[in-house]
């Protein structure tokens, strides 16, 4: 009874310290899916804007139909470049394609995209998409075709970002862009993109973290998610990684932790509705 007398205390300090470190495991992990959301979130709404861009644009030299949202006007003659070009799409909002955009983004752009060394560079004017809001410059460079024959475009970033509620992120990065199918085509549904590069920034909480991309992210134009690549990612000294899968199309991926372990996690690209 004695002996039983002594174990009991020791048997419960064994299980506290457990459930302490479960809960110190289960944080980091929670702390970590925090960061890789805000870094998927802010690749994704970067790629959507993007593609708008190209579309707006697009639309108004008379490649597709014409929208009105946004406003597209041309500080010089169209045809004409370099030009300044603004996209309006009103101080109230207006929905495009199931999202929805406010305020105004300005380009300054020195040749059509599809010219070897054309550049488009984007500032924002109280600019929110799906109630975010942007501020900062993004530039975006047509470096010709690749080794493979591919078109690739360099893209640098410093951006901020403002969610509803407060919370603030940043994000820099210089990355590259390879269109590695439908090129061929002109329409964009069947374009699927390698995205490679590095990045730092602060995530909602202002955690300080630095990326690197160590597969190609491929991101398809007909799927809303990631469905490839792996990317690390390093904050508080330790690295982990996120793998976003064999190809398919769905919000699953796997983090891998600083101690190797592994936790599959959905990451929530609009994590913020």
């Amino acid at each position: 009874m004695k002996k039983l007398l002594i174990f009991l205390p020791v048997l419960l300090l064994a299980g506290l310290m457990f459930q302490s470190c479960k809960k110190d495991s289960d944080s980091s992990a929670t702390a970590d899916q925090l960061i890789a959301e805000d870094i998927v979130a802010h690749n994704d709404l970067s790629e959507q804007i993007d593609a708008d861009v190209d579309a707006s644009v697009d639309a108004f030299m008379g490649a597709d139909d014409r929208s009105d949202c946004p406003t597209v006007s041309f500080a010089q003659p169209k045809g004409t470049w370099p030009n300044t070009i603004t996209l309006d799409y009103s101080s109230a909002g207006c929905t495009k394609n199931g999202y929805t955009y406010k305020g105004k983004i300005v380009i300054t752009q020195t040749n059509p995209m599809n010219v070897t060394g054309a550049s488009r560079s984007f500032t924002f004017d109280n600019f929110y998409f799906e109630n975010v809001k942007f501020e900062g410059s993004k530039t975006v460079t047509n470096a010709g075709l690749n080794a493979a024959n591919q078109p690739f475009f360099t893209v640098s970033v410093n951006e901020t970002l403002l969610y509803p509620g407060g919370a603030q992120a940043t994000y820099s990065s210089t990355r590259t862009r390879t269109l590695v199918e439908g090129a061929s085509t002109t329409a964009r549904i069947d374009d699927v993109w390698n995205i490679s590069g590095s990045a730092s920034g602060t995530n909602r909480n202002g955690v300080s973290y630095t990326l690197n991309i160590t597969s190609p992210l491929v991101k398809k134009v007909a799927c809303p998610w990631i469905s490839a690549g792996v990317l690390q990612f390093i904050a508080n000294g330790k690295t982990r990684s996120l793998d976003f899968g064999d190809g398919t199309c769905d919000k699953d991926a796997t983090l891998t932790l600083a101690d190797g372990t592994t936790k599959s996690v959905k990451i929530r690209h609009f994590w913020w509705r």
